[in-house]
């Protein structure tokens, strides 16, 4: 038989304070009972006299000292338990704003993305790993924050290095043209691509060129959407042929 241990905390401290107020009641009862046996009160008369009074209250000094103890404790107890839901309140609201801000900016970036790769002719957006791409620009998106990271940052600068280096092929005189080694080009080009999330396969030379100005554009158009405000660097143009 299994038993289920998780219990509502408000229920808890709920039947804890009736617990506190049941046995406070049930000792007051009884160390009153007890001093009124003591004292004989049952054989003595009524008497409302101002000493009688004084009297009975330094009597009862004790069950009544006792009620006063127990009624601080009791709502020492009870400010706490306020404390802790109300924080927990806030925690739970804080959360739920969280999740909210990154389910939205999630949805709203695949949807801009499917959008914009729809008008690249030579992209195919099934070779795109949406997910890891947002992961990566926003790797604590889960948290609420919505701040472009230093890595996707590192990752396009190692982009623009490749483009600079094969343009420097065509710079200078046409004799340097023959350096450049588009096969070289692709393989390093596909390994920096994979790491964002987007797959380009090996093409002929013209056909991977087409491939690539189409990856850059969304890429940029992403970039000045997306991260515009956080000075994310965009793709350089490429010159190589």
């Amino acid at each position: 038989m299994k038993f289920n241990l998780k219990c509502d905390p408000l229920n808890v401290s709920k039947y804890l304070i009736i617990f506190h107020v049941v046995i406070t009641s049930l000792a007051f009862i009884f160390i009153t009972s007890v001093i009124y046996i003591e004292q004989s009160y049952f054989n003595r008369p009524f008497c409302f006299t101002q000493k009688c009074i004084k009297t009975f209250g330094l009597s009862f000094k004790d069950a009544f000292d006792f009620l006063e103890i127990s009624l601080k404790l009791l709502f020492t107890s009870v400010t706490i338990f306020s404390i802790y839901f109300a924080l927990r309140n806030y925690i739970s609201a804080t959360t739920a704003a969280k999740t909210t801000i990154h389910l939205t900016n999630l949805n709203t970036f695949k949807d801009y993305l499917i959008s914009e790769s729809k008008g690249e002719n030579a992209l195919n957006v099934k070779k795109i790993d949406i997910l890891k791409w947002y992961n990566i620009i926003y790797p604590d998106s889960r948290f609420g924050e919505l701040y472009v990271s230093e890595t996707y940052k590192q990752k396009l600068s190692e982009i623009n290095r490749l483009i600079d280096n094969s343009n420097s092929c065509f710079s200078g005189t046409s004799e340097e043209v023959s350096f450049f080694d588009y096969k070289q080009h692709q393989t390093q080009m596909i390994n920096l691509l994979k790491t964002i999330g987007i797959s380009l396969p090996r093409s002929p030379r013209n056909s991977f060129k087409d491939n690539e100005r189409s990856v850059f554009s969304l890429i940029n158009k992403i970039n000045k959407e997306f991260c515009g405000h956080n000075n994310a660097t965009l793709i350089k143009a490429q010159n190589y042929r």
